[in-house]
């Protein structure tokens, strides 16, 4: 005999029984009430030691058991058998194992399932739909980081006809070259998902300095050496699929977690993101080699490039791209090491012109 509490189903109210142990189940007696249930007509939840045990009947009903020694009495009358799973929750080495083994698939699942699966989704995302978001994209970084370059006509027009004589013929998008003042940025470009790559005033005076030059010869090859890298993106459809990626993330970390912050959430998504995106750029690198030789431009003109910005970051002591830049927009995160990409360009520059 135990007490329990009772609840019918059919209203919330609490009604105090007594349990009584039968052969073929148990018989629950209180006021106005008075039932036998088969043991094949009930379930028993999992006990935990410091919750009620829980017994569900067949009809909806169930009865609350809160005193440890009837519990105990209760399960001692089911022939109730812990899991496997109960068991080990017991055994903290178990439990241990348990947790590395998790964190094993979850690492697993974040470093190669989660990029193979975003690129299979970034795959599907409509051509109109990536411009779409190119577009408001540029649109909201116009309001807050960008201003209108200080450039004149024909440097831009310049800039402009440097990326038309690189631009592929069989782009997915139709790809085109937005000039922007951008203080805050400083020296640097960046692709967007649609086919959109800005470049900064700060990058275009980078390269021709303060002679006046205009963008020809070499310092043609330079702009076109960044841009080449900017069009590897767009090829590439690394924004999207960083997108993509970055969103699978942060639902699963929210399915795992429940109510979650959301910038706990994205903590995974931006260090798993890091090392993702150096792969990223180091495609991308490997596409403005391909395309540079193609329109026999040495890739030392892009190593160039990079020596000059990594000289002024370097004098002004804080990154070209500002932090929470990169952390929100991702497209313009931590690539490789800078001496690692120049090494990489002038190896293959000094084999060019070795043939």
């Amino acid at each position: 005999m135990i007490q329990a509490h009772y609840f019918d189903h059919r209203q919330a109210m609490l009604h105090k029984v007594v349990l009584h142990f039968q052969a073929s189940g148990i018989s629950l007696t209180g006021e106005g009430i008075d039932r036998l249930v088969d043991k094949n007509q009930m379930q028993l939840e999992e006990p935990f030691q410091d919750a009620p045990c829980i017994l569900n009947f067949a009809d909806g009903s169930h009865c609350e058991i809160y005193a440890q020694a009837d519990k105990q009495n209760l399960l001692t009358h089911l022939g109730y058998t812990p899991s496997t799973i109960q068991r080990w929750q017991h055994k903290w080495q178990a439990a241990l194992l348990a947790i590395i083994v998790m964190a094993g698939i979850v690492f697993s699942g974040y470093k190669w399932g989660m990029p193979v699966l975003a690129d299979k989704i970034a795959s599907f995302v409509p051509v109109s739909y990536e411009r779409a978001l190119g577009s408001e994209i540029i649109n909201l970084l116009d309001q807050v980081l960008l201003k209108p370059s200080k450039l004149d006509d024909r440097t831009i027009a310049q800039a402009e006809q440097l990326i038309r004589r690189l631009r592929p013929e069989d782009s997915a998008v139709p790809i085109h070259l937005e000039v922007r003042d951008a203080p805050e940025i400083g020296a640097n470009a960046f692709a967007l998902p649609g086919g959109t790559v800005v470049v900064t005033d700060q990058l275009v005076t980078l390269i021709v300095g303060n002679s006046g030059n205009q963008l020809t010869n070499a310092l043609a090859d330079e702009l076109s050496g960044v841009l080449a890298h900017e069009i590897g993106h767009i090829q590439n459809r690394h924004a999207m699929r960083r997108l993509v990626h970055k969103g699978l993330v942060t639902v699963a970390m929210g399915s795992l977690f429940g109510d979650f912050s959301s910038v706990a959430a994205l903590a995974p998504a931006a260090l798993v993101g890091q090392e993702y995106s150096r792969e990223m750029e180091i495609e991308a690198d490997t596409y403005a080699i391909a395309a540079l030789t193609e329109k026999g431009i040495s890739s030392k003109h892009l190593a160039n490039v990079l020596e000059d910005m990594s000289k002024r970051r370097k004098r002004s002591g804080v990154e070209a791209t500002p932090k929470w830049l990169r952390t929100v927009y991702g497209y313009a995160s931590s690539h490789p090491a800078t001496e690692e990409r120049i090494a990489r360009f002038r190896e293959v520059a000094a084999a060019m012109e070795q043939k």
